[in-house]
């Protein structure tokens, strides 16, 4: 029964996480609920992350909800920046923490509300110096701070590229999947994951995974935007007063 139990929660994560957001919320509670340590906990989430976002990345990439032009130099810079960003903002408060977050929140959440169709990449183009700093600061973030991450990633994509919602959540989806198989591959190489206790999440979450990314390519970019926004003000609400 606690099996099935941890199975269903799984395929939610990986549902919820793969359509927009809070995957990684849902999992890690569970991981903490089977009493866990956390070290060992946040392993096991960093490969279960990982899976979850290739699993999406793939069905986002089929249903053309991918940036490919930019993705791959997004991707390699944010690896870059995940280290990089180790030595520099280890000091960094709580509270400075939580400033950032909830600004990149409201500013993705204006410039979601204020998207006209049509105008996708408009005022977007930029040079591969550009893309490669901001891939260097999602890097950072998500390495470092990784509060809302995947609600982070796609507001910058927004602000910085104008890009659609949907193929904001599907590249964004790519950068999370890298740099968690990064941090991944760190705990497995310091013996720091518990495979017995993996494989009964992992594999619920890739189906949930699956059926998420498909739902939110039949949802389309009017819809998921409605879905960002709700979730958007609600981590917002958890980050100012939770």
């Amino acid at each position: 029964m606690r099996t099935l139990l941890i199975a269903l929660l799984s395929f939610g994560g990986g549902f919820i996480g793969s359509m927009m957001s809070g995957g990684s919320m849902v999992i890690l509670s569970i991981l903490t609920f089977a009493g866990l340590p956390i070290k060992e906990a946040v392993g096991i989430l960093k490969v279960v992350i990982a899976a979850l976002t290739f699993v999406s990345t793939l069905t986002y990439f089929r249903g053309g909800a991918l940036d490919v032009k930019l993705a791959p130099l997004l991707t390699i810079s944010s690896i870059f920046g995940a280290f990089i960003g180790t030595s520099l903002f280890l000091s960094l408060s709580q509270e400075l923490a939580n400033f950032i977050a909830a600004a990149l929140l409201l500013a993705g959440m204006y410039f979601t509300v204020r998207f006209k169709p049509g105008s996708e990449g408009k005022h977007g183009r930029k040079s591969k110096a550009e893309i490669s700093i901001v891939g260097l600061l999602i890097g950072a973030y998500i390495g470092i701070l990784g509060i809302a991450s995947t609600l982070v990633v796609i507001s910058a994509l927004e602000i910085f590229f104008r890009l659609d919602i949907l193929k904001a959540n599907g590249t964004a989806k790519m950068i999370i999947f890298l740099n968690n198989t990064m941090a991944a591959l760190n705990y497995g190489l310091k013996g720091s994951l518990d495979y017995s206790m993996m494989w009964p999440i992992l594999i619920p979450v890739m189906v949930g995974s699956w059926l998420g990314a498909k739902s939110a390519l039949r949802m389309g970019s009017e819809k998921l935007r409605i879905v960002f926004i709700a979730i958007g003000a609600l981590t917002l609400l958890r980050i100012l007063f939770g």
